[in-house]
């Protein structure tokens, strides 16, 4: 096995989460064998997935394009590469026709891993390799993480209530982490999730702050009960996973779980039973453990500004967005009717360039307009629009 160029670190909460389905499984498997009821119906089920799963392999095998050096050599030197950097022997990859759906999965059969690339995302991707390699080092984590062994040991784990799905969306995160290394750059990364999100057109032109305020729209109780029930996190929070200055400072992840909690306790306690409270209370606790979305990292936009230096870069920001709006719209009529509107002509015109914030706040600048005159202003040192110290820009095309 070659030698792991670069190692990333597990997402905090999977260990923990991994050493509990074990334990419960070891549990569950000692209960069903010393019932002979139950051992017949495991051994039943066994051979109904194993079987289930040997079609599945013969069928990507069979109907897949196996990536070799005569075979899509470009995909297949972008899986060796990354194995290589990962520290481990380059598994079998596929391309696989999969009628629109956007997903990629890694699977093992026996003793060989194998990973599927649906070709509708391949071609969703385009030319931008870094969502491409985002997608592959992704699948690629799984394997090296060792996701897929121990399957048959840990299986009775993933049926209990909320336990096996909390440790499915820890290890989620973690394969997010090797995409965004495969990928080389957050932007890249991003693009990649956001094409899972909204498609092929319409993810290159996503608003990547905008997306990650939708967290917000799942932090409720039935919403989080909803994503604890999931194997897989939203999105919106996985982008914020990978890139934490996305995430809003007033953000309070700890409201959706606690109201979720007190569905749960009105359930229970209403006479499901102390038992399966027990075995549902030790899922909800690992998924408390995975709710905490990362701390923002410290930015230049979160840090107390310099007010000259921060007064110089916002002087020059707003003269770059009037020189866009007047190159936009400086022939039209009308001008634009907002900062969203503003940034999706950016995004469209400018993709490698993110739109300018405001340095004293961190947030996008504010705009209006007013007939043929429009407005671009900075919260100024005080960090709050609408006071004496805004700094404002007037512009008429």
């Amino acid at each position: 096995m070659p030698s792991p160029q670069f190692n990333i670190e597990r997402s905090p909460n999977e260990q923990p989460l991994f050493a509990a389905v074990v334990i419960l499984s070891l549990f569950i498997w000692f209960a069903i064998v010393i019932s002979v009821i139950g051992l017949f119906y495991a051994l039943f089920l066994g051979i109904f997935f194993f079987v289930a799963h040997m079609v599945f392999v013969s069928h990507i095998r069979g109907s897949g394009v196996k990536l070799g050096p005569d075979q899509y050599p470009e995909l297949h030197e972008a899986v060796v590469n990354m194995s290589v950097e990962m520290g481990m022997a380059p598994p079998e990859a596929y391309v696989l026709q999969s009628g629109g759906m956007l997903n990629a999965l890694a699977t093992r059969f026996l003793r060989a891993n194998m990973i599927v690339l649906y070709s509708d995302l391949l071609e969703a991707c385009g030319d931008n390799r870094g969502a491409r390699d985002m997608i592959i080092a992704h699948e690629l984590g799984h394997l090296r993480c060792g996701h897929l062994r121990w399957r048959w040991l840990t299986l009775p784990g993933y049926f209990i209530p909320f336990l096996g799905s909390a440790l499915s969306r820890a290890r989620e995160y973690t394969c997010d982490r090797y995409g965004l290394a495969g990928a080389g750059n957050v932007n890249d990364a991003l693009r990649g999730l956001a094409i899972l999100a909204a498609g092929p057109v319409y993810g290159r032109q996503i608003s990547f702050e905008a997306f990650a305020r939708q967290h917000e729209d799942v932090n409720t109780g039935f919403m989080t009960l909803a994503e604890w029930m999931s194997t897989h996190p939203p999105l919106s929070k996985r982008i914020a996973a990978i890139h934490p200055p996305l995430i809003q400072l007033g953000y309070d992840s700890a409201r959706g779980s606690l109201r979720a909690l007190f569905i749960l306790l009105f359930v229970f306690v209403g006479g499901i039973g102390g038992v399966t409270a027990l075995v549902v209370g030790l899922g909800v606790l690992g998924n408390l453990m995975e709710q905490q979305l990362p701390t923002p990292a410290v930015t230049e936009s979160s840090l107390p500004p310099d007010s000259e230096a921060a007064a110089k870069r916002v002087e020059a920001d707003l003269q770059r967005l009037s020189a866009f709006i007047e190159e936009e719209w400086g022939g039209v009529a009308m001008l634009p009717e907002s900062m969203e509107e503003i940034r999706t002509r950016w995004t469209i015109a400018r993709p490698d360039e993110p739109l300018p914030t405001d340095p004293f706040d961190g947030f996008e600048y504010g705009y209006t307009r007013d007939g043929t005159s429009y407005w671009i202003w900075s919260s100024g040192p005080d960090g709050e629009s609408g006071t004496a110290d805004d700094i404002a820009y007037e512009g008429s095309p």
